[in-house]
């Protein structure tokens, strides 16, 4: 079982691409000749998935988005990070939910402006977490148009990392409103957008989907206990073996028979 995730509320700097190309730096391997970071898209919403088979369809080659989760993936002690570019999150709010398969993984979440050293700004963030990791950002509002500053995130390993790559579950959403729009309502609140968003419902054009939440984790989709055993016991006459406290009648009996056949069988 994974441990129960963990989040924090967090204000957050803004950076540029050039800035994400300086911080995580393309690795061939990985990236080919492209950037050293991912700049993140939406999965579609008809592309969610919430089918508890997910796994057997990414198994079959499939591509699939559990939850609305894009893999990614961590290299071998952090080399290469998952660095991800938020375009488009300037001036709002950003949640970010990350899974690991790996339970024992420390894994954290680091606005990719923090330099580890101006720990008086409010800006410089760090969350780290095991299993499942979830993390609410404010972007800062900046005002170069000319050179536009969004969100950007570094995902790394701390501890408990295994000796291999690792696939990470990561997902991204972005508050419509920004803070330029003010509120008329607690409704509209930005200020606790990320709250209100962990209790809502999962919509497909304006339409909500019963039993389906936005606050999912894909192995939330997984069920606990196999749809199909691949044996199964079943008990005779409602009984097992622990609760019998006598010889069976019908085992006496059975080798009563037995023992006369033989006793005959010999005397002839």
């Amino acid at each position: 079982m994974y441990p129960i995730a963990l989040g924090l509320l967090l204000s957050a700097n803004a950076i540029t691409r050039n800035k994400m190309r300086q911080k995580c730096p393309a690795m061939e391997e990985y990236h080919g000749q492209g950037n050293g970071y991912s700049e993140w898209s939406d999965v579609d919403s008809a592309e969610w998935d919430f089918d508890d088979d997910w796994e057997d369809k990414i198994q079959d080659g499939e591509v699939v988005y559990p939850a609305g989760f894009r893999n990614y993936t961590l290299g071998q002690f952090n080399e290469p990070p998952v660095c991800i570019f938020v375009d488009g999150s300037r001036n709002k709010k950003i949640e970010v939910l990350i899974e690991s398969p790996m339970e024992n993984t420390n894994l954290c979440i680091t606005d990719a402006d923090y330099d580890g050293i101006s720990n008086n700004d409010v800006g410089n963030v760090k969350n780290c977490g095991t299993g499942k990791i979830y993390a609410c950002f404010t972007a800062a509002e900046t005002e170069n148009d000319s050179n536009p500053e969004n969100f950007g995130f570094i995902v790394n390993c701390e501890e408990g990392c295994e000796d291999m790559d690792i696939t990470l579950w990561i997902r991204v959403r972005l508050s419509t409103q920004n803070w330029d729009a003010g509120k008329t309502s607690t409704k509209d609140d930005l200020e606790h957008w990320c709250e209100g968003e962990r209790g809502s419902t999962f919509t497909i054009n304006d339409v909500e989907q019963p039993g389906k939440m936005f606050y999912t984790y894909p192995s939330d989709l997984v069920p606990d206990e196999p749809s199909v055993y691949p044996f199964h016991i079943q008990h005779i006459f409602g009984r097992n073996a622990g609760s019998q406290t006598k010889p069976n009648i019908w085992l006496v009996s059975v080798v009563a028979v037995v023992g006369l056949a033989c006793l005959f069988g010999v005397a002839m």
